[in-house]
């Protein structure tokens, strides 16, 4: 050891066989995975009143060279269990397991739990949801859920910043659990590495193209594996869209949990050895098994819960059923988090041309309906000022939405707004449109129409008569609702 760097260790007694004790300490920490080590340095450090980086450096040259020159696996290889393991079971103890250290809103441990045990099953899936552990707050027990699931995953990699290149490395090379803690200090600045944990939802997609070597050739990296991030604030809506998210909040002083000691992660081994066996033993299964979903789930959140429903399946017991009430309980909670600025433009644009009984109406008469709704923001949305046209131009674009124009105003016909309200408030609210298909008049014509509240549209050019009896005619536009204007005058 150099002099300035030995300090500490000089005044620690040598022990009988000459060897000070912070050396002895030393030699054992060589002897522990990487992981175990990674998961106690910082303990280590402090016990032998040494640098972290000073630490680092002793325990990996106290560590025996591999003798074909390769570094070794980082990752421990885990053994599974020598006799077949019970499904429900295991997962009962799982679950047990996070709720001994963790304080979770409902329907959060049965989804962590089979997540860990689909991290052990990853390859028998198509679809890979990201666990994702948000706050509002620091302090909410992010790590510790975090440090958790690494304790009942394979090959759990920890890291509290990642770039994109070293994550498909590490992915291509060793396929393990990607534990991403703090991510709202770098992942909504890093476009290329969302890019990177996007793709890897999708098996099909899951993979990068990089140019290496002198002669930069194309190569293709994977980035399929397990992924749980946990971060302050909201996930990017694209990522949020293919996670499992649980909303954590602060302890109050009544809730009572274990301390999680990162020490004493071997603790768990015998549950990864049961989850790798259960894993083993059922991967055709998985494979197979085309597992019922709640309807009531949108199209990605049924992508999501595939992999999930099949592992309750095929454990059984209480894990069906639990299982799906917590997807479905997880979903309501989402469906409270707040919209888009674009949704919540439409959903309030569908009411004020519901609660006016209008055909039509002119964007300044608009603009003025809108900062008139009480509980919306647009009276002071940029600045405290209120939205001006051209917001609401910009915000209804995207949707295919545009104004027209007469010879004395710009307008927004409510035609127009159709397949946004069917394609984006069709969640069962009041402001929500339902597609129905309907006879026109004695016709044996099918027709597609939109049904607002109760009013009926049709994308005819022929007039017919709705269910009170009040005729109907399209103004050229397809707009069939009653010839009424508000604010065109």
């Amino acid at each position: 050891m150099k002099a300035n760097e030995n300090i500490a260790a000089e005044s620690i007694e040598e022990t009988p066989f000459g060897m000070s004790m912070a050396e002895a300490r030393i030699a054992e920490l060589a002897k522990l995975k990487p992981i175990e080590y990674e998961q106690c340095r910082e303990d280590e450090a402090k016990a032998l009143k040494l640098r972290v980086s000073f630490l680092d450096k002793m325990v990996q040259a106290a560590r025996p060279a591999d003798p074909d020159g390769e570094p070794a696996d980082p990752f421990e290889d885990i053994e599974p269990w020598d006799s077949p393991v019970d499904g429900a079971d295991l997962l009962d103890t799982i679950q047990r397991t996070i709720l001994r250290f963790c304080v979770l809103p409902d329907h959060s441990a049965p989804l962590m739990a089979v997540w860990a045990l689909h991290a052990f099953a990853h390859d028998a899936s198509d679809i890979s949801p990201v666990l994702a552990f948000v706050s509002p707050e620091k302090r909410c027990g992010k790590t510790t859920a975090m440090s958790v699931m690494g304790a009942l995953t394979p090959k759990s990699m920890h890291a509290v910043n990642i770039s994109t290149s070293v994550l498909f490395r590490v992915i291509e090379k060793y396929q393990p659990t990607v534990l991403i803690d703090e991510a709202d200090t770098f992942l909504e600045a890093n476009e290329e590495l969302r890019g990177a944990l996007n793709g890897g939802h999708n098996r099909l997609s899951a993979f990068v193209w990089r140019s290496v070597g002198d002669d930069h050739e194309p190569r293709q990296f994977r980035v399929w594996a397990p992924k749980c991030i946990a971060m302050i604030g909201k996930l990017p809506d694209t990522l949020e869209d293919r996670a499992l998210v649980v909303h954590l909040r602060r302890k109050q002083e009544g809730e009572t949990v274990e301390r999680f000691r990162a020490d004493r992660v071997q603790e768990f081994e015998h549950l990864r050895r049961k989850a790798a066996r259960w894993a083993d033993d059922h991967s055709m299964r998985l494979r197979d098994i085309d597992p019922d979903i709640p309807g009531s789930l949108n199209d990605r959140a049924q992508d999501n819960a595939r992999a999930i429903c099949a592992i309750a399946d095929v454990a059984g017991g209480q894990w069906p059923m639990l299982v799906r009430n917590a997807l479905v309980g997880a979903a309501s909670q989402a469906d409270d988090e707040p919209q888009s600025a674009g949704v919540l433009l439409l959903r309030d644009i569908a009411e004020i041309f519901e609660s006016k009984a209008v055909s039509r109406i002119g964007s300044t008469q608009l603009c003025d309906a809108l900062c008139a709704l009480e509980e919306s923001p647009w009276a002071e949305w940029r600045a405290g000022r209120p939205i001006a046209s051209r917001s609401i131009v910009k915000l209804l674009k995207p949707y295919g939405i545009t104004p027209r124009r007469d010879m004395t105003q710009r307008f927004y016909a409510r035609a127009d707004f159709a397949d946004a309200f069917n394609r984006y408030l069709s969640d069962g609210t009041e402001k929500s449109v339902t597609s129905v298909i309907s006879v026109i008049g004695n016709s044996s014509v099918m027709k597609k129409h939109n049904k607002i509240n109760g009013h009926d549209t049709y994308d005819g050019n022929d007039a017919y008569s709705d269910h009170d009896g009040e005729k109907r005619h399209d103004d050229g536009s397809g707009d069939t609702l009653p010839l009424k204007s508000w604010g065109e005058i």
